[in-house]
């Protein structure tokens, strides 16, 4: 009998301690989820703090432009700092907190700035040039808002200069909102559309809003600086090909493109198939000109040595003169009737890289610290393939190519815009890699495949950033 008592007394005890593990276990999990959901509620807390300063600078900005010349209005970053308070309002709602009375408050206050905003840019018809203005209606829980919100994206991050866009959730509650919808005729069902005062009912296309409002991808100059003959084309050959369609078709400006006085024979002349130096950069002028027949674009060539044709190794006083010769090539585009694009190669730490590369990269953020604008100017760094993949990025998996710059470029902030390639787009771009035979010829010998390697990358660099795969270039819009 007692033994029978000891046996039930043990399985009582290891219920006892199997309710006392599940009970520390289950307040465990309770006490995590509530330091989350706390940590959450101060981070949404800091957030609507941080709008609220936005909010305060963009309504005296405001203020401050109502008089400002047009190089002023348009080259301020109010749009910037609009367009993130509206980044920061969307992960509010994402976060489950759409309906709060705070976040309701502080998005019925974004849209008035917007609309004060769409006033301003509107009223500005003594500017030879203004963007055009994209009023965008949508509504919760629509599909085709979704699309709509991803084209006028695309459109705002690779036109910039040329295109303003408004966003309002016609859902809300705000009379003003409803006063713009009114005026302009918009009605559901959503989405809506209004171009320069015209309202549009439905899903548009990029090709839909383009055809509407052409002068978003026209009157604007784009160039891309490349350190050598291929440079541009290997890490923009997409972009390029996307911008034919424009008044100005791009145009490349090759720096390190002279023929030596002196002839020389180097290791990567004779590995590309060449004798001697006169040769080599000939043919591969006449490969640059073949490439830029494919994608539609127009070269420049600068003219100065390679570094492997070079005698000395000092580079202070080369920077300086590619510096104001970079300064001389935009200014023979700045006009008052069009905007300019500057694209520059990144670089990166370590033994990356090539020192022409450095160079330029060096003449380049010289010239943003240095120049003042007299126009719609702005300013990119680009992804320089294939250096960027030998920096740490893997095709398969995303990373953040802004912490990998040098830390020279760090003075400068950095907006990502994703490029996607069409796979008719992604073709161009690699025939026109194939353009650069003899520069094929001694990488395929240093065991790369270029092309290869360049399709793989396009491929997956964008991988999880879309709701569509697509291949992509990424470049990054400088903010002084």
């Amino acid at each position: 009998m007692a033994l029978k008592h000891h046996i039930v007394f043990r399985e009582w005890k290891k219920y006892l301690v199997t309710l006392g593990i599940t009970l520390v276990i289950f307040g465990t999990a309770i006490g995590v989820s509530m330091w989350i959901d706390s940590a959450r509620v101060n981070n949404v807390r800091s957030l609507q703090d941080n709008i609220s300063l936005n909010i305060l600078s963009s309504e005296t900005q405001f203020n401050l432009l109502k008089d400002a010349s047009c190089s002023d209005l348009f080259n301020s970053d109010l749009a910037t700092q609009l367009s993130d308070i509206g980044d920061r309002l969307s992960f509010l709602e994402s976060t489950g907190h759409r309906t709060d009375a705070d976040v309701v408050s502080l998005r019925q206050y974004y849209y008035l700035l917007e609309i004060k905003d769409y006033m301003l840019i509107s009223s500005a018809t003594k500017c030879p040039i203004r963007p055009a203005t994209v009023l965008y209606f949508y509504e919760p829980n629509c599909a085709d808002c979704d699309k709509q919100g991803d084209v006028l994206t695309y459109l705002r991050q690779h036109y910039p200069d040329n295109i303003r866009v408004y966003s309002f959730d016609y859902s809300l509650d705000v009379q003003a909102v409803r006063t713009l919808a009114n005026v302009n005729k918009v009605s559901k069902p959503m989405p809506a559309i209004v171009i320069n005062g015209k309202s549009y009912a439905g899903f548009q296309s990029v090709d839909d809003v383009v055809a509407i409002a052409p002068k978003i991808i026209s009157n604007r100059t784009r160039l891309v600086l490349s350190p050598h003959l291929d440079d541009a084309v290997s890490a923009l050959g997409g972009l390029l090909a996307k911008s034919v369609h424009s008044a100005n078709s791009p145009i490349i400006t090759t720096v390190f493109t002279g023929i030596p006085k002196v002839v020389a024979s180097t290791t990567w002349d004779m590995k590309s198939g060449f004798n001697n130096s006169t040769a080599a950069v000939t043919h591969r002028l006449e490969e640059n000109n073949d490439a830029a027949n494919i994608l539609g674009v127009q070269v420049k060539n600068m003219g100065y040595l390679d570094a492997q044709y070079r005698i000395t190794t000092a580079t202070t006083s080369l920077e300086n003169k590619i510096t104001a010769d970079i300064i001389k090539l935009i200014k023979t585009y700045d006009t008052s009737t069009s905007s300019i694009e500057i694209y520059g190669p990144a670089i990166f730490p370590g033994e990356i890289g090539h020192s022409d590369h450095t160079i330029l990269h060096e003449a380049y953020l010289n010239v943003m610290a240095q120049y003042k604008p007299r126009g719609l100017i702005t300013f990119f760094i680009y992804e320089d393939f294939p250096y960027s993949e030998e920096a740490g990025a893997n095709a398969q998996k995303k990373f953040d190519m802004i912490k990998m710059l040098r830390a020279d470029a760090q003075q400068f902030s950095y907006t990502p815009i994703y490029i996607p390639l069409s796979d008719d787009i992604a073709a161009t771009k690699n025939d026109a890699i194939r353009a650069y035979d003899s520069q094929l010829k001694a990488m395929t010998i240093n065991g790369i495949d270029l092309v290869k390697d360049s399709l793989n990358w396009t491929k997956h660099r964008c991988d999880g950033l879309f709701k569509i795969p697509s291949a992509c270039e990424v470049v990054y819009q400088v903010q002084k």
